[in-house]
């Protein structure tokens, strides 16, 4: 289960960050069912309608916000909180805000997206994200393998040019499972300002190539001891996100 591949083992805070399946890792914690109350939320924004199928709060004040998060949550298992909303995005909660309900909902699983990537595959992070909350226990970043052998450019690569700068490429050159690598083991890649333990993710795994290609990245990361410490390979989105290998590190 997916549940099981990323290593969630009690509740707490979950950071989700990178490119390319961070909602549908999210949409599958959530369909799975963690054995714990879920709260859903963003400290950037999301699209409405990726969030429509959860009971929602939508607030811009900590105290009624967090009082209806827990009278929902003592109706059914799953909730969302957004901040408001700004045409099709909605806005998520301030820091300070999944700190406080953190502390307040010690028994609840609050997944958290803390970056956004355009719908593109991969990624590196501004100076000013990933944007994560300082009680989170464990960052996932998650990375397309199916981006393995296109050619970079800004239809699968979010800010190309820091993309670029780390891999020592240029665009148009294609992507290699050596490059999703480094992205991953980068001091500016996608673990920049991880907290607690982290674990990449690489998504979209469908065929042999792209599963010695994950093979092949997990020695790497582990070579690299960058304190990363699993990866897991799935297949599927939206809901049907499962674990097609796990590589402890």
């Amino acid at each position: 289960m997916l549940v099981d591949a990323v290593g969630l083992k009690q509740p707490g805070v979950v950071a989700c960050v990178g490119a390319g399946g961070k909602t549908s890792l999210m949409q599958s914690l959530v369909a799975a069912g963690l054995g714990w109350p879920i709260v859903v939320t963003t400290t950037t924004k999301m699209f409405y309608r990726q969030i429509t199928h959860y009971p929602l709060v939508v607030t811009d004040n900590y105290g009624r916000g967090a009082a209806k998060v827990m009278q929902a949550l003592a109706k059914q298992q799953q909730v969302a909180w957004f901040f408001r909303q700004e045409g099709e995005k909605v806005i998520g909660i301030p820091l300070d805000w999944v700190d406080k309900l953190a502390a307040a909902l010690p028994g609840a699983c609050i997944l958290v997206e803390a970056d956004g990537a355009r719908h593109c595959l991969i990624k590196a992070p501004s100076a000013q994200e990933p944007v994560i909350p300082a009680s989170t226990m464990r960052t996932v970043g998650v990375v397309n393998i199916s981006a393995l052998e296109q050619p970079l450019s800004p239809a699968n690569t979010h800010r190309l040019e820091l993309v670029t700068h780390i891999i020592n490429k240029q665009p148009g050159e294609p992507i290699t499972w050596q490059d999703i690598a480094r992205l991953a083991v980068h001091h500016q890649g996608i673990f920049q300002y991880a907290r607690g333990s982290k674990v990449l993710l690489l998504s979209g795994s469908g065929d042999q190539a792209a599963r010695q290609a994950a093979k092949q990245i997990a020695g790497y990361v582990k070579v690299a001891d960058v304190g990363i410490e699993r990866v897991v390979v799935t297949t599927g989105y939206g809901v049907a996100m499962q674990p097609s290998e796990v590589y402890n590190l």
